[in-house]
């Protein structure tokens, strides 16, 4: 079985159920572009895989149709294509006497909401069939496969027509940035790879639309701001193929925009009730990895209150530098766009990325510095007194100390002139009495040697290093 960058503990999970010769219900789900598809084909290889693809947007009988074009191939039997059906009972009787043919077999229902047109009745004969047949095969591995939206999560991932009959859910994620390091730095420099990271995070379809022959300037300016560029209108389909509601989960985000914000905050400013409804919207956006539900920090300790932080990179990428310009990038025709769009702006956009970056990868961050296993709580805190003060990271560890951290985004290397600025920052914070109190600079840049040798900070963190895999 061939690796590929980034998956390989979902291929080799995946080739130990296979391997247990034992008949599994799978469902494997994430959000759009994040590999899905691509990880089954490379599980699936040299193996007898039959991999069913459905169709964007249409109705039953033509989900029928064209499963039943597709089995046709897989079996080489053309007249199946010829078959009148327009549902799924006799089509799953038909697949059943195929099955029954073929010692081992991965089955694979591809996009099963687009499969299920939205609805929840093709689940029920899934179901059936799984009871009544499939789960008899002598060694069948069944996997559902969709995105993560409202109707997988309610009729796949969390269903109770299939309770106890999955094996396990997979999450697939986005690339971690050494994984993405290993993508693009054989091609292109750690900066650059540094600023794909902040403007399109670790999505591989996103990755594989660049040329990495050329800048990323250049990238930017072919596939985000000419009118047939992939990422002009990836945005509205990352909701509209997605979700439901596509104006509130659209509405949600666009607040979270201006910055992080309480359940009761959303709720006030849309307009929508706290209670299921817009929970339930947070949830599945969630678990798209749009959005981060994260304890809130108030005088450095951990409250009981969330806020709800916005984490997708390109969708910030798109609103600071596409959706502003969307009617010039179809209808002009520009020279250099990536000079007139996103170049007044471009420096600013990656400094505040680049914090937000550091905030997502908290965790990891502290695996660097040696105290993953002591953290209590992680968070920014904003003191919005006229003398007051903000921390891009503070870490409440379980060991009497907290962890203080300032994000800077650079063109050069950091002086001992950031000493003077933490100290000022610091002498307006009002920190709990008795405790230790450690002070760390992330930055993109290697530290000048004055910096290093003033000792100030306890620790000084090149953001490089969360592109090494180590």
């Amino acid at each position: 079985m061939r690796n590929f960058i980034g998956r390989e503990s979902y291929t080799k999970r995946l080739q130990g159920l296979w391997n247990e010769r034992k008949t599994k219900l799978l469902s494997i789900y994430g959000r759009r572009r994040v590999g899905k598809t691509a990880l089954i084909k490379v599980f699936s290889e040299g193996k007898n895989g039959w991999l069913f693809e459905a169709i964007e947007g249409e109705e039953t009988a033509l989900q029928v149709k064209h499963f039943l074009h597709q089995l046709s191939l897989i079996t080489g039997e053309n007249h199946l294509r010829d078959l009148g059906y327009h549902d799924w009972p006799p089509v799953f009787e038909l697949l059943t006497q195929k099955m029954a043919r073929e010692k081992s077999l991965v089955l694979a229902f591809d996009e099963i909401s687009w499969m299920a047109a939205g609805r929840s009745r093709l689940i029920a004969y899934i179901k059936f069939y799984w009871d009544k047949h499939w789960k008899h095969h002598p060694h069948l591995i069944l996997i559902l496969c969709g995105s993560v939206a409202s109707w997988m999560v309610k009729n796949v991932v969390r269903s109770k027509a299939l309770y106890g009959r999955i094996s396990e859910n997979m999450l697939i994620e986005p690339l971690k940035p050494f994984e993405v390091a290993e993508f693009i730095e054989r091609r292109r420099g750690r900066r650059e790879t540094l600023e794909y990271l902040l403007c399109f995070g670790g999505i591989p379809k996103y990755l594989e639309e660049f040329d990495f022959s050329r800048s990323i300037q250049i990238n930017i300016g072919e596939t985000c701001l000419q009118p047939s560029g992939f990422f002009v209108s990836e945005a509205e389909k990352i909701f509209y193929n997605q979700f439901k509601e596509t104006r509130i989960y659209q509405a949600i985000v666009k607040h979270l925009l201006k910055g992080p914000a309480s359940l009761k905050e959303i709720s006030e400013r849309l307009k929508i009730p706290s209670g299921g409804g817009l929970k339930l919207y947070l949830d599945n956006l969630g678990a798209a990895g749009i959005v981060e539900k994260i304890p809130e920090l108030r005088d450095f300790e951990l409250s009981r209150t969330f806020r709800y932080h916005l984490v997708d990179e390109f969708l910030r990428f798109h609103a600071q530098f596409i959706r502003p310009h969307l009617t010039e990038i179809r209808n002009s025709d520009q020279g250099d766009r990536f000079a007139k769009f996103v170049r007044p702006s471009w420096f600013p956009f990656l400094g505040y990325a680049f914090e937000r970056f550091c905030f997502r990868f908290r965790y990891r961050i502290a695996r660097h510095l040696g105290f993953e296993d002591k953290i209590l709580g992680a968070g920014s805190m904003v003191d919005l007194t006229p003398d007051g003060y903000q921390y891009d990271l503070i870490y409440l560890r379980n060991d009497g100390v907290i962890t203080l951290c300032e994000a800077k985004y650079l063109t050069e290397r950091p002086s001992t002139k950031y000493i003077k600025e933490f100290e000022q920052k610091l002498a307006r914070t009002r920190l709990p009495k008795g405790i230790t109190v450690e002070k760390v600079l992330i930055v993109n840049q290697e530290p000048s040697e004055a910096l290093v040798e003033s000792s100030y900070f306890h620790h000084i963190l090149p953001i490089g290093r969360l592109l090494d895999k180590a």
